[in-house]
Protein backbone atom coordinates (compact mmCIF):
# COMPACT_ATOMS: atom_id res chain seq x y z
CA UNK A 1 0.00 0.00 0.00
CA UNK A 2 1.40 3.39 -0.96
CA UNK A 3 1.35 6.37 1.38
CA UNK A 4 -1.07 8.24 -0.87
CA UNK A 5 -3.59 5.40 -0.81
CA UNK A 6 -3.41 5.17 2.98
CA UNK A 7 -4.22 8.84 3.52
CA UNK A 8 -7.81 10.16 3.50
CA UNK A 9 -8.79 12.31 0.54
CA UNK A 10 -8.44 15.97 1.46
CA UNK A 11 -9.59 18.46 -1.16
CA UNK A 12 -7.63 21.71 -1.34
CA UNK A 13 -10.54 23.99 -0.53
CA UNK A 14 -8.27 27.00 0.04
CA UNK A 15 -4.84 26.50 -1.49
CA UNK A 16 -1.71 28.17 -0.15
CA UNK A 17 1.97 27.73 -0.87
CA UNK A 18 3.14 25.32 1.82
CA UNK A 19 -0.24 24.46 3.27
CA UNK A 20 -3.87 24.24 2.26
CA UNK A 21 -7.14 24.40 4.15
CA UNK A 22 -9.41 21.40 3.77
CA UNK A 23 -12.47 19.79 5.33
CA UNK A 24 -12.39 18.43 8.85
CA UNK A 25 -13.15 14.71 8.61
CA UNK A 26 -14.79 12.34 11.05
CA UNK A 27 -11.57 10.30 10.92
CA UNK A 28 -9.76 13.31 12.41
CA UNK A 29 -11.61 13.07 15.73
CA UNK A 30 -9.06 10.77 17.47
CA UNK A 31 -6.24 13.13 16.46
CA UNK A 32 -8.18 16.08 17.84
CA UNK A 33 -8.79 14.20 21.09
CA UNK A 34 -5.04 13.64 21.41
CA UNK A 35 -4.21 17.27 20.67
CA UNK A 36 -6.84 18.82 22.92
CA UNK A 37 -6.00 16.64 25.89
CA UNK A 38 -2.69 18.54 26.07
CA UNK A 39 -2.77 21.09 28.90
CA UNK A 40 -0.18 23.34 27.27
CA UNK A 41 -2.19 23.67 24.06
CA UNK A 42 -5.52 24.29 25.80
CA UNK A 43 -3.92 26.90 28.07
CA UNK A 44 -2.66 28.83 25.04
CA UNK A 45 -6.18 28.61 23.61
CA UNK A 46 -7.64 30.29 26.69
CA UNK A 47 -8.83 27.19 28.52
CA UNK A 48 -6.35 26.48 31.34
CA UNK A 49 -7.01 23.10 32.92
CA UNK A 50 -9.16 21.78 30.09
CA UNK A 51 -8.37 18.33 28.72
CA UNK A 52 -10.94 16.99 26.30
CA UNK A 53 -12.10 13.40 25.80
CA UNK A 54 -12.80 11.62 22.53
CA UNK A 55 -16.50 12.02 23.29
CA UNK A 56 -16.07 15.81 23.59
CA UNK A 57 -14.45 15.98 20.16
CA UNK A 58 -17.16 13.78 18.65
CA UNK A 59 -19.82 16.12 20.05
CA UNK A 60 -17.93 19.18 18.73
CA UNK A 61 -17.68 17.58 15.28
CA UNK A 62 -21.42 16.83 15.15
CA UNK A 63 -22.27 20.43 16.09
CA UNK A 64 -19.82 21.76 13.51
CA UNK A 65 -21.43 19.72 10.73
CA UNK A 66 -25.00 20.46 11.84
CA UNK A 67 -24.39 24.22 12.16
CA UNK A 68 -22.37 24.35 8.91
CA UNK A 69 -19.57 26.21 10.66
CA UNK A 70 -16.79 27.63 8.52
CA UNK A 71 -14.04 25.45 9.98
CA UNK A 72 -11.10 23.90 8.15
CA UNK A 73 -8.22 21.55 8.79
CA UNK A 74 -4.71 22.91 8.19
CA UNK A 75 -2.74 20.50 6.02
CA UNK A 76 0.94 20.70 5.12
CA UNK A 77 1.14 20.02 1.39
CA UNK A 78 4.36 18.00 1.64
CA UNK A 79 3.29 14.68 3.10
CA UNK A 80 -0.39 15.71 3.35
CA UNK A 81 0.04 16.10 7.15
CA UNK A 82 -2.81 17.65 9.13
CA UNK A 83 -1.34 19.94 11.80
CA UNK A 84 -4.30 21.89 13.16
CA UNK A 85 -7.54 23.68 12.44
CA UNK A 86 -8.76 27.19 11.80
CA UNK A 87 -12.14 28.78 11.32
CA UNK A 88 -14.71 31.32 12.36
CA UNK A 89 -16.11 30.76 15.84
CA UNK A 90 -18.77 33.41 15.32
CA UNK A 91 -20.02 35.19 12.20
CA UNK A 92 -22.36 38.18 12.41
CA UNK A 93 -23.44 38.54 8.80
CA UNK A 94 -25.50 41.71 9.25
CA UNK A 95 -22.47 43.45 10.79
CA UNK A 96 -20.00 41.77 8.39
CA UNK A 97 -17.73 40.78 11.27
CA UNK A 98 -16.40 37.42 12.43
CA UNK A 99 -14.30 35.99 15.26
CA UNK A 100 -11.41 33.79 14.18
CA UNK A 101 -9.94 30.83 16.05
CA UNK A 102 -6.83 28.81 15.24
CA UNK A 103 -5.04 25.87 16.84
CA UNK A 104 -1.84 24.21 15.69
CA UNK A 105 -2.22 20.92 17.49
CA UNK A 106 0.89 19.23 16.10
CA UNK A 107 3.66 20.68 18.26
CA UNK A 108 6.34 19.67 15.76
CA UNK A 109 4.78 22.28 13.43
CA UNK A 110 5.09 25.15 15.93
CA UNK A 111 7.31 28.09 14.99
CA UNK A 112 7.48 27.30 11.27
CA UNK A 113 5.16 29.97 9.92
CA UNK A 114 2.26 27.64 9.12
CA UNK A 115 -0.06 29.55 11.44
CA UNK A 116 0.62 32.85 9.69
CA UNK A 117 -0.07 31.33 6.27
CA UNK A 118 -3.28 29.70 7.53
CA UNK A 119 -4.43 33.02 8.99
CA UNK A 120 -3.87 34.81 5.68
CA UNK A 121 -5.74 32.11 3.77
CA UNK A 122 -8.76 32.14 6.08
CA UNK A 123 -8.93 35.94 6.15
CA UNK A 124 -8.77 36.08 2.36
CA UNK A 125 -11.62 33.55 2.26
CA UNK A 126 -13.64 35.57 4.77
CA UNK A 127 -13.18 38.89 2.99
CA UNK A 128 -13.61 37.51 -0.54
CA UNK A 129 -16.26 34.82 -0.23
CA UNK A 130 -18.15 35.85 2.92
CA UNK A 131 -17.97 39.62 2.28
CA UNK A 132 -16.66 40.33 5.78
CA UNK A 133 -15.49 43.79 6.74
CA UNK A 134 -13.61 42.98 9.97
CA UNK A 135 -12.11 39.79 11.37
CA UNK A 136 -11.05 39.73 15.03
CA UNK A 137 -9.52 37.36 17.55
CA UNK A 138 -8.62 37.16 21.24
CA UNK A 139 -5.45 35.78 22.80
CA UNK A 140 -3.84 35.64 26.26
CA UNK A 141 -0.91 38.03 26.57
CA UNK A 142 1.53 35.26 27.55
CA UNK A 143 0.96 33.58 24.17
CA UNK A 144 3.82 35.42 22.48
CA UNK A 145 4.19 32.85 19.69
CA UNK A 146 0.57 33.33 18.75
CA UNK A 147 0.94 37.11 18.80
CA UNK A 148 3.89 36.93 16.40
CA UNK A 149 1.78 34.95 13.92
CA UNK A 150 -1.15 37.37 14.23
CA UNK A 151 1.04 40.43 13.65
CA UNK A 152 2.74 38.81 10.63
CA UNK A 153 -0.71 38.04 9.21
CA UNK A 154 -1.65 41.72 9.46
CA UNK A 155 -3.69 41.88 12.68
CA UNK A 156 -3.43 44.97 14.89
CA UNK A 157 -4.14 45.58 18.56
CA UNK A 158 -7.73 46.73 19.07
CA UNK A 159 -8.08 46.58 22.86
CA UNK A 160 -7.56 44.47 25.94
CA UNK A 161 -9.44 43.09 28.90
CA UNK A 162 -7.05 43.83 31.74
CA UNK A 163 -6.51 40.83 33.98
CA UNK A 164 -9.00 38.84 31.94
CA UNK A 165 -7.00 35.61 32.09
CA UNK A 166 -6.07 33.84 35.33
CA UNK A 167 -3.33 31.22 35.47
CA UNK A 168 -1.52 29.88 38.54
CA UNK A 169 -2.84 32.73 40.66
CA UNK A 170 -1.60 35.44 38.29
CA UNK A 171 -3.75 37.67 36.09
CA UNK A 172 -2.88 38.28 32.46
CA UNK A 173 -4.58 40.54 29.94
CA UNK A 174 -6.78 39.16 27.21
CA UNK A 175 -5.86 41.02 24.05
CA UNK A 176 -8.19 41.82 21.15
CA UNK A 177 -6.74 42.11 17.65
CA UNK A 178 -8.51 42.80 14.37
CA UNK A 179 -7.98 43.10 10.64
CA UNK A 180 -10.15 44.94 8.13
CA UNK A 181 -10.73 44.17 4.50
CA UNK A 182 -9.00 47.40 3.43
CA UNK A 183 -5.93 46.61 5.54
CA UNK A 184 -5.68 43.07 4.20
CA UNK A 185 -4.88 44.11 0.65
CA UNK A 186 -5.75 42.48 -2.68
CA UNK A 187 -7.33 39.03 -2.62
CA UNK A 188 -5.26 36.10 -3.84
CA UNK A 189 -8.39 33.92 -3.95
CA UNK A 190 -10.42 36.10 -6.31
CA UNK A 191 -8.68 34.41 -9.24
CA UNK A 192 -10.46 31.16 -8.30
CA UNK A 193 -13.58 32.58 -9.96
CA UNK A 194 -12.42 32.50 -13.54
CA UNK A 195 -15.16 34.61 -15.09
CA UNK A 196 -14.63 37.62 -12.83
CA UNK A 197 -12.78 40.51 -14.40
CA UNK A 198 -9.65 41.99 -12.86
Amino acid sequence: MTLSSALPFRPEVIAGERIFLSHILRDDIPTYARWFSDLELTTYLGGPGNSFLLEHEQEWFEHMVKDQRKMFSIVVREGQRMIGNIGFNRIEEHKQIAELGIAIGDKSAWGQGYGTEALRLLCDYGFTFLSLHTIYLWYSEFNTRGRQAYVKAGFKDAGRLRGGELFDGQHYDRVLMDLTRAEFGPSQLRSMIGQLRG
